[in-house]
């Protein structure tokens, strides 16, 4: 799941507001359920031209994933998880969103995928130790209790196990570009980013997104046991940015970063 900004705002022009931070995970849900067919709509366009940065990487570090257990976390419509299982892995697929399983399960085919409704907030419906990889694209951002969620994949993994994550840059998504007289982007202006908030945003309808220093995603990794042990700012390729002008400040300041880490010990109960 991905976000965008305020209507009313330019698209790319997104504002932080303070809230509390525990937020209500059901009234995201709500959300996620009310733009699940916008969002599958967009996904299915080929030209969603910023998923082009990151997904390259994302599948990168996830490496082989040949009979591979994976969990996709977050799933959305489905699309990673049917990627996965194409690639030959076997693949358990939840999200919170009743509509967004319902859109998956419509588009999908595969024998080797399982979908199931659960929300990243509680504790899943899954077996300890069960699965070699957790899938995070584009979700961590999206939900009120990142530590339940990383603390849960820390369980579901075996020893070694690997958590591929993807997000909007946490450093940079939540401020305002600052524009020369003609429009063109100069820079943007970063404050109060340390600070964990709340947005409302509308790429798809308003969705909920959860603002917290990427310091945050990494010290509950390591307090479960991971070890980082690949970072990625990915920008787009020069073609990318012939095809797509648009992209071309990605170039200049990374809109998304994306990692893998490893689970090398077992949190304490």
């Amino acid at each position: 799941m991905a976000a965008s900004s305020r209507r009313g705002r330019p698209s790319w022009g997104r504002r932080c507001d303070d809230t509390d931070m525990s937020g209500d995970a059901a009234r995201a849900l709500r959300y996620w359920d009310r733009a699940a067919g916008a969002y599958a709509a967009r996904r299915r366009d080929a030209c969603l031209s910023t998923a082009s940065i990151y997904a390259p990487v994302v599948e990168a570090l996830l490496g082989d994933v040949r009979d591979k257990r994976v969990l996709d976390a977050g799933c959305g419509d489905g699309r990673d998880a049917r990627k996965l299982a194409t690639a030959g892995a076997w693949v358990t697929a939840v999200d919170g969103s009743t509509r967004m399983i319902a859109l998956a399960r419509r588009e999908t085919s595969e024998a080797r995928i399982e979908y199931c409704v659960a929300d990243l907030t509680n504790p899943l419906p899954l077996r300890s130790r069960s699965f070699d990889v957790v899938l995070a694209n584009m979700v961590l951002m999206d939900i009120p209790r990142v530590d339940v969620a990383i603390a849960e994949f820390a369980r579901i993994l075996a020893a070694g196990g690997v958590l591929v994550f993807s997000l909007p840059h946490p450093c940079f998504f939540c401020a305002d570009w600052v524009h020369d007289r003609q429009g063109a982007r100069l820079h943007k202006a970063v404050a109060d980013y340390l600070t964990a908030k709340v947005a409302q945003l509308a790429f798809w309808g308003p969705t909920l997104h959860f603002h917290r220093p990427l310091s945050s995603y990494l010290d509950e990794m390591s307090g479960n046991g991971f070890v980082l042990d690949a970072v990625k700012e990915p920008m787009p390729t020069e073609d990318a940015v012939i095809q797509h002008p648009d992209l071309a400040h990605h170039r200049r300041i990374p809109s998304f970063i994306v990692g893998r880490a490893r689970l090398l010990r077992f949190p304490t109960p």
